[in-house]
C-alpha cells in the first residue's frame, strides 16, 4: 500500500513538473522564436510608446461575428451620449 501511494504522489509530481513548467515553458520559447509580433500582443506603437494591440477593436462586418463597439472600431464614430464632448 505504502508502495503504490509512493508511485502515485511521484506519478504526480512529475506530471506537474512536465504539464505544467516544461511544456508551457517550451511552447512559449517556440511562439518568442516562430511568431514575436503575434505571441507579443501585436502591440501598436508610435515613438516608443505602446498605443495598443492590432488585435483589440478589430472592425466586423459579417453578421457572424460578434460586433464591437463603434467608438472602439471606427475613427468615424459619433459622440452620442446626450451631446456632450469628450474631454
Amino acid at each position: 500500500m505504502r508502495r503504490q501511494l509512493k508511485i502515485i504522489v511521484l506519478f504526480l509530481v512529475v506530471m506537474t513538473v512536465i504539464t505544467g513548467v516544461i511544456y508551457p515553458l517550451v511552447i512559449t520559447g517556440i511562439a518568442q522564436a516562430a511568431f514575436n509580433h503575434q505571441a507579443n500582443g501585436s502591440l501598436i506603437e508610435d515613438n516608443g510608446k505602446v498605443l495598443g494591440s492590432e488585435l483589440i477593436g478589430q472592425p466586423f462586418s459579417d453578421p457572424k461575428y460578434f460586433w464591437g463597439r463603434l467608438s472602439a472600431t471606427s475613427a468615424e464614430a459619433e459622440w452620442p451620449r446626450l451631446g456632450r464632448v469628450p474631454p
